[in-house]
């Protein structure tokens, strides 16, 4: 399977786009996630505080109505980036999706969003 076949199949693009996300410590162990995030021709500013930046895009993609349970996450560094592989599930439905970010947060939620995209 070439590169690009594995990012079609497990990262694809679809109706779900982020196009920037904050993330700020808040009280305790929460963190204050604001977003601008489009599905389909939308677009939505959200904001939502959580426990965690994989909580919080989680938290969104629900409030959406695009929201998928993580069933498996395994994390690995390759270089200077963080690689994240998780199995999503959506209404007994399930897939394996991938993310690649600088962290290991951004490369779970570009993993997410994948799996979201997948699941639709």
């Amino acid at each position: 399977m070439t590169t690009q076949n594995f990012h079609q199949r497990f990262a694809p693009e679809g109706e779900i786009a982020l196009h920037t996300m904050s993330v700020e410590p808040d009280r305790g162990d929460t963190v204050r996630c604001r977003a601008r995030i489009s599905l389909g021709k939308r677009s939505h500013d959200v904001s939502v505080t959580a426990v965690g930046t994989i909580s919080a895009m989680s938290e969104i993609l629900y409030a959406l109505g695009a929201g998928v349970e993580i069933v498996s996450l395994s994390q690995a560094q390759i270089g200077d980036e963080t690689v994240t592989y998780l199995r999503c599930e959506r209404n007994s439905q399930q897939c394996w999706s991938y993310g690649r970010g600088r962290t290991g947060d951004e490369a779970a939620v570009n993993a997410l969003i994948a799996g979201a995209n997948q699941l639709g």
